[in-house]
C-alpha cells in the first residue's frame, strides 16, 4: 500500500512538472511578435519639465520628427497618389450581366469590406470599370463593389 501511494505521488509530480514545462514552451512559441515588439510609453508626468513640454509642443507644431507630423504626411502623400491615379485612369461605364447564381456586393474593393447587397444571376447592373479586379456596380437598391470575373460584358 505504501508503495502504491509513493508511486502515485511520483507520477503526479512528474505530470505536474511536464505540464509546467509544456505551458512554458507554448508561451514561448506562440508569443505574438507584433505585440512583443511594441513599446508602451510610461506616463511619468512629474519627470517632464515645463521647458521640455514647451519644446515638445513646438516640435509638434512645426511637424518635425513628431508622430503626428509623420502620420499627417503619409496621409497627404496617399491622398496625392489617389488624385494622380484618378486622373491617369479613366473609368468606363457599361451595363453588364451577373454570371453566377448569387454575387455579394461589398462596400469597398475587396473581400474584407462589409456586404451592402446581393446580386442574382442574369441581373443587369451599371458598372464603373477602371481596369482593376474589382469594379463599382450600381443598382436601384445599392452601390457596391464586385469582382469583375463574375460579370459578363454585353
Amino acid at each position: 500500500m505504501k508503495r502504491t501511494k509513493a508511486f502515485i505521488a511520483i507520477i503526479l509530480t512528474i505530470v505536474a512538472l511536464a505540464f509546467v514545462v509544456f505551458v512554458g514552451i507554448m508561451q514561448q512559441k506562440f508569443t505574438n511578435p507584433d505585440l512583443a515588439s511594441m513599446s508602451y510609453p510610461q506616463a511619468d508626468t512629474e519627470s517632464v519639465t515645463t521647458d521640455e513640454k514647451n519644446e515638445s509642443d513646438e516640435e509638434e507644431a512645426e511637424g518635425t520628427d513628431s508622430v503626428a507630423g509623420a502620420v499627417g504626411s503619409v496621409i497627404n502623400d496617399e491622398e496625392a497618389d489617389d488624385t494622380e491615379d484618378a486622373e491617369e485612369i479613366e473609368a468606363t461605364t457599361s451595363t453588364r450581366t451577373v454570371e453566377v447564381e448569387t454575387l455579394n456586393a461589398r462596400s469597398g474593393p475587396g473581400v474584407d469590406y462589409d456586404l451592402v447587397g446581393v446580386l442574382v444571376m442574369d441581373q443587369q447592373v451599371e458598372v464603373e470599370d477602371r481596369g482593376e479586379e474589382w469594379v463599382k456596380v450600381t443598382t436601384d437598391e445599392f452601390t457596391g463593389y464586385v469582382n469583375v470575373k463574375f460579370l459578363s460584358e454585353e
